[in-house]
């Protein structure tokens, strides 16, 4: 399976890229929006785990337009944030979510619904 981890922090990214990878699949990284929204227009991406507060864009917003246009339109795109008092479960349009601290269980258990 392809994925794409959208995330600010590198040390963030580059964990979640090396979970993917130690469970046999490949992980590309995106810390920007725009950088995600010109990936995912690209490439079709099984999954996109996407940080809902990227500083160029929120999650929210950049997952409606991965969900409208590109070849990643029926990606699993999972909604991941650090902050709380967010309601994620009444975001449809996200298959699932993961609240930071994320453990590597949490990620793998997401993975493989995906």
């Amino acid at each position: 399976m392809l994925f794409l981890f959208v995330e600010d922090d590198e040390n963030v990214a580059a964990a979640f890229a090396e979970l993917a990878a130690s469970l046999g699949h490949h992980a590309d990284v995106a810390r920007t929006g725009g950088e995600a929204l010109r990936m995912t227009g690209q490439m079709r991406y099984d999954s996109v785990f996407m940080d809902i507060g990227l500083p160029d864009i929120d999650g929210r917003k950049l997952c409606e337009y991965v969900r409208c246009a590109g070849a990643s339109t029926e990606a699993c795109i999972v909604a991941v944030t650090g902050k709380s008092g967010i309601d994620m479960e009444s975001s449809r349009q996200f298959d699932g979510y993961l609240r930071k601290p994320v453990t590597a269980l949490e990620v793998a258990e997401i993975i493989r619904r995906c």
